[in-house]
């Protein structure tokens, strides 16, 4: 968006020069992406208090004519600690903001049931941008493999990222354990949080060709990661939107994900060879159907990977400023 002549500023309440540049001339819209990130942590009276803190900045950024745009990600907080507060949020979201864009045509149209009624409310739905070229992807499937020491005769099940209890990871666990197949592999790899550290040490106890690796992954080392998997699985139980599947494309690679949402369109739009979807949660019987699919359509590759060009970054950016103008006409 910047090369196409709209200057960029990233607010933080934490900085407070912030202010100063919401309320300036300068700036004309104020967008957000994740505001259930004001209700975090474990105190809800101190999330509480953030909340009322960020209502009173957009009231204030609002006398200024500032426009507010809302990129709905989720339609609320992945943990969901504080479902009265998580209420209280999206009430005042919906009354409050000006333009909000979705990620899928599903979210749209349940955005438009929100603000029914309202006529000054403006709705778009405008794709997440994919990740291609954005990342270092020069390893190939057998120099990341040794690197990595995975064996090449084994089918990999990768998953790959932060490691929360809503991306049901201790799931997937369980149905590679029932699957038991002789030559396949699940790589995990990801910082575990601590309200899933416990659970997911007992899952992986006595669990059978299971790579984990429990850090962060680099920029740079996600080319490892994602070149030694044969398919990226998210067995998320709740999900409306998912960037991660965008970069599992993105490196040209397979997902196996939950029939919901957003991932049921992706895999309209670039083929079910590249977006595998299943009905309910995550099991054996998923994987090894996955599993044979992807053995069958083994000319998939990073080299004839998948048409992501409509998700291109620079045709998001310009729908985004064409929805920012249509708000400011």
């Amino acid at each position: 968006m910047e090369k196409q002549g709209y200057p960029i500023y990233e607010f933080d309440f934490a900085v407070r020069s912030s202010i100063k540049y919401a309320l300036s001339n300068n700036y004309k819209i104020f967008h957000i992406h994740w505001p259930s990130n004001v209700i975090f942590g474990e105190s809800e009276a101190r999330a509480n208090l953030r909340l009322n803190i960020f209502f009173a900045f957009i009231n204030l950024i609002k006398l200024f004519n500032k426009k507010i745009v809302w990129t709905v990600h989720n339609l609320e907080d992945h943990e969901g600690k504080f479902p009265a507060l998580q209420k209280k949020l999206n009430d005042f979201m919906y009354k409050k903001v000006d333009g909000f864009i979705s990620l899928n045509q599903s979210g749209l149209e349940l955005i438009k049931q929100k603000t029914a009624g309202n006529r000054h409310k403006k709705t778009a739905h405008i794709y997440h941008p994919h990740y291609r070229n954005y990342y270092k992807n020069e390893i190939g499937k057998a120099l990341a493999r040794e690197k990595l020491g995975v064996p090449m005769d084994k089918f990999v099940f990768l998953f790959l990222g932060q490691i929360r209890a809503y991306k049901n990871v201790t799931g997937l666990v369980e149905a590679y354990k029932a699957l038991n197949h002789p030559n396949a592999l699940l790589l995990i790899a990801g910082n575990v949080h601590e309200d899933i550290r416990d659970e997911l040490q007992k899952h992986l106890e006595n669990a059978a060709d299971i790579k984990f690796v429990n850090s962060f992954v680099k920029d740079e080392d996600l080319q490892l990661y994602f070149n030694c998997a044969d398919v990226v699985v998210t067995p998320y139980n709740k999900i409306f939107n998912s960037g991660s599947a965008l970069l599992n494309l993105s490196f040209g690679k397979p997902t196996l994900a939950p029939d919901l949402w957003a991932l049921k369109e992706l895999r309209n739009l670039v083929g079910p060879q590249w977006i595998k979807t299943y009905q309910g949660h995550i099991s054996a019987e998923v994987l090894e159907k996955g599993m044979a699919e992807i053995r069958q359509e083994s000319v998939i590759s990073a080299e004839n990977g998948p048409d992501i060009s409509r998700l291109d970054p620079e045709s998001v950016s310009r729908e985004t400023i064409a929805f920012y103008e249509s708000l400011l006409a």
